[in-house]
């Protein structure tokens, strides 16, 4: 067995052993030996984090203590040209007493535009609306250099992951401050609450002339016919009206029809975005506040037609996931080719699972499904929720699959996942047996 000294001389070795441990305990080994001191400290300085939630307390301290001893001590004397990555969690832009008030967000802007900062990744919460008038000059300042830094690399040089509301990435505002093209890794957090300088969907689509009473469903009249009734997929959705209508004893401008649908803006925003992510590896879309209003019917609008295409033709994704509202429960997403992992978890409707039932999955190895139950039952007499059969899937090359709540909508998905993916891993088949009710 090599002793500490024979694995501390060899400089690999130690970077290789290093980097499955926390940075307690890199700092611990650090204090151990000479041998390990150049390998620990390049590597505690090659992350620099700022503003996790254990660190908001400290009103900006970490900021301060790390600007002056970059001004004070300089460049070489400090771990600074070892810093690869840099994380801006979610205070960092916009905490008025920490990275911009003590002065670091202007020293390291300096750094990126000098090229003495080798950054290799960045992890930024990108939010507009959160900075001070006072913060506007450095914060945008600190944009603009970083976009700078960026374009100047290479994609396999320097990459981004960016967590943000879509709203603040629409042309206008992310063409002046971040290189689209380096993100490989989008968080994209949809607020439906939040209307930016539009009105809501409601009026938007009304303004907009898009349609006026019309029940998109007017016609059926049983609720028990095939899942695979026809639809004209190409008809443009119409909002429900707001004319007064007895529903239950209560007028349906009481009921909150759910507009998400309508949204074209937002639509537009995400299209554009995710077709020049060319480069983008990880994505997810997930809500962070929904109103949980009643659904109408859905039809695939050509606004929601080109983002559903635009996802699909993503060249190099290989994560894939949605949690919660997008648009419409009935809105399926299907993955590009070149997806590994999927994970879908929300309120999904029966035209879901058609879109879902027919999508091959072509290299997909790992899928998620997990069915929300719309508990306040705002979803009741829409016909896009119904509990009965799938009969069938599409997909055939899984390795493991997880799904909960199928039986609300489709109680023989789990059988139909094991019937046509004899590779699954044993966990994957007691786990989707045991959703069947019984044995293999």
């Amino acid at each position: 067995m090599a002793s500490l000294s024979t694995i501390g001389s060899i400089r690999e070795l130690s970077f290789e052993i290093i980097q499955y441990l926390s940075p307690p305990d890199i700092y611990s080994l650090l204090l151990t030996s000479k041998l390990f001191y150049p390998a620990c400290y390049q590597s505690l300085w090659s992350t620099l984090r700022l503003y996790t939630k254990s660190h908001i307390s400290d009103k900006g301290h970490i900021c301060y203590k790390l600007a002056k001893l970059i001004k004070t001590r300089g460049i070489d004397n400090t771990g600074v040209q070892h810093i690869r990555t840099i994380v801006l969690h979610r205070y960092s832009l916009t905490c008025t007493n920490g990275f911009v008030k003590s002065g670091l967000i202007r020293v390291l802007g300096d750094l990126l535009a000098s090229g003495k900062l080798n950054l290799k990744h960045l992890e930024l919460r990108y939010n507009l609306s959160w900075y001070a008038a006072s913060e506007e000059e450095e914060l945008f300042g600190f944009l603009h250099q970083l976009r700078e830094y960026s374009q100047r690399k290479q994609p396999d040089e320097f990459s981004m992951a960016v967590i943000a509301n879509p709203i603040f990435l629409e042309p206008g505002l992310q063409a002046q401050v971040l290189d689209i093209e380096k993100i490989t890794s989008l968080e994209l957090e949809m607020d439906w609450q939040y209307k930016g300088s539009d009105n809501d969907e409601r009026q938007q689509v009304f303004n907009n002339s898009l349609g006026g009473l019309e029940d998109s469903d007017s016609g059926f009249a049983d609720p028990g016919d095939d899942l695979d009734d026809p639809d004209d997929e190409e008809q443009w959705p119409h909002p429900t009206s707001d004319q007064p209508s007895e529903t239950n004893g209560a007028r349906l401008s009481n009921l909150q029809i759910d507009t998400s649908q309508y949204n074209t803006r937002l639509a537009g925003i995400l299209t554009y975005l995710l077709s020049r992510t060319t480069n983008l590896k990880s994505l997810t879309i997930r809500s962070i506040r929904d109103n949980g209003r009643k659904y109408t019917d859905f039809k695939l609008s050509p606004p929601l037609k080109s983002l559903q295409t635009t996802i699909r033709n993503l060249p190099r994704l290989h994560t894939l996931k949605i949690q919660g509202k997008l648009f419409h429960p009935s809105f399926f997403i299907p993955p590009p080719d070149s997806t590994k992992s999927v994970s879908y978890d929300g309120i999904l409707s029966n035209k879901w699972l058609r879109g879902f039932r027919e999508c091959s999955f072509t290299n997909v190895t790992y899928l998620n499904i997990r069915f929300r139950k719309d508990v306040q039952e705002r979803a009741k007499g829409c016909r896009d929720f119904r509990r009965r059969p799938l009969n069938y899937v599409q997909v055939k090359r899984l390795l493991m699959c997880n799904i909960e709540g199928s039986n609300t909508v489709a109680p023989d998905l789990g059988a139909c996942i094991l019937r046509g993916n004899r590779g699954l891993h044993e966990m994957s088949k007691r786990t989707l047996s045991s959703d069947r009710g019984r044995p293999l």
